[in-house]
C-alpha cells in the first residue's frame, strides 16, 4: 500500500497540482482521491470530473445539493449538436432535489465535460471524491465538436503528457480551452506536412494545455471517423 501511495504521489508531484490528494483504499488495489473545485462568481466553467464517484457519476452524486449551495446554478450538457440545460432550484435551506429532474438524467463521467454557470456574486465550491480511473482508457471523439476532458486526473501539455498522450489527431482538428477571465483561447489547429505552412504535425500557437485536473475543453474532430483518444495509467504493480 505504501508503494502505491508513493507512486500516485509521484504522479501528482509531476503534474504540479495541489488540488488532488490521494489516499489508498486498504481493501482493494483501487486508488482513491479527491479534487477541490471552485466555480468563480458570475461566469462559466468547463468542468470535468476525472474520478469514478459513488454510487454513480450523475449530477446528484457528483454535485449533491445538500444545502442549496448551488442555488440558481445551471449545467449545460452537450450532445448531438445541442445543449441540455439543467437548472438548480431557488428554494432555501436543505434541498436535495434542487437540480431539475433530481439531477439523475445528467452525467459527468470521467472524460466527459459540461458547462457550469454560477450566476451569483459569490464563488461556489465543490469536492469530487472517488476512484482514480486506471488501465487503457478510451475517449471516443466523434466527428465534429466534443466537450471533453482527461479521463485521468492530470493536467498540463496534452500531446506530450505521458498519460494524456493526445497525439492521435488529424489535419485541422481544433482544441478550444476556456478561462473564466480571459475567455476562449486562440484556435489550436493541427496541420500536416505539405501545406506550405512550415508545420509538421504540430499545433499552431503551441500545444494545447489544461491548467488543472477538472478543466474540460472543446475538441473539434475534423475527420469523418471517430478518433479514439487513449490514455493509460496505473498505480498497481
Amino acid at each position: 500500500m505504501r508503494t502505491k501511495t508513493l507512486a500516485l504521489s509521484a504522479l501528482l508531484g509531476m503534474l504540479g497540482t495541489a488540488a488532488l490528494v490521494a489516499q489508498t483504499n486498504v481493501y482493494s488495489l483501487n486508488a482513491v482521491g479527491y479534487v477541490n473545485v471552485t466555480f468563480p462568481a458570475g461566469t462559466y466553467t468547463i468542468l470535468t470530473c476525472p474520478l469514478i464517484c459513488s454510487p454513480d457519476n450523475t449530477l446528484n452524486s457528483v454535485l449533491p445539493d445538500t444545502n442549496a449551495q448551488y442555488k440558481k446554478a445551471l449545467v449545460y450538457q452537450y450532445s448531438g449538436g445541442a445543449y441540455t440545460v439543467t437548472e438548480n432550484g431557488v428554494g432555501t435551506g436543505a434541498d436535495p432535489s434542487g437540480w431539475g429532474g433530481g439531477g439523475a438524467d445528467v452525467t459527468l463521467n470521467p472524460g466527459q465535460a459540461v458547462f457550469f454557470y454560477n450566476p451569483t456574486a459569490a464563488d461556489m465550491q465543490a469536492t469530487f471524491v472517488g476512484q482514480v480511473p486506471q488501465g487503457s482508457l478510451t475517449n471516443a471523439l466523434i466527428p465534429g465538436y466534443n466537450l471533453v476532458g482527461s479521463i485521468v486526473p492530470t493536467s498540463g501539455d496534452l500531446p506530450t503528457n505521458s498519460i494524456t498522450q493526445l497525439t492521435n489527431y488529424t489535419k485541422h482538428d481544433f482544441v478550444y480551452t476556456y478561462d473564466p477571465v480571459a475567455g476562449y483561447s486562440g484556435q489550436d489547429s493541427v496541420v500536416a506536412p505539405g501545406n506550405g505552412s512550415g508545420y509538421n504535425n504540430q499545433w499552431t500557437g503551441g500545444d494545447p494545455v489544461t491548467t488543472n485536473v477538472t478543466q474540460g475543453f472543446w475538441y473539434f474532430n475534423n475527420s469523418a471517423a471517430t478518433n479514439n483518444w487513449v490514455e493509460t495509467f496505473s498505480v498497481n504493480p
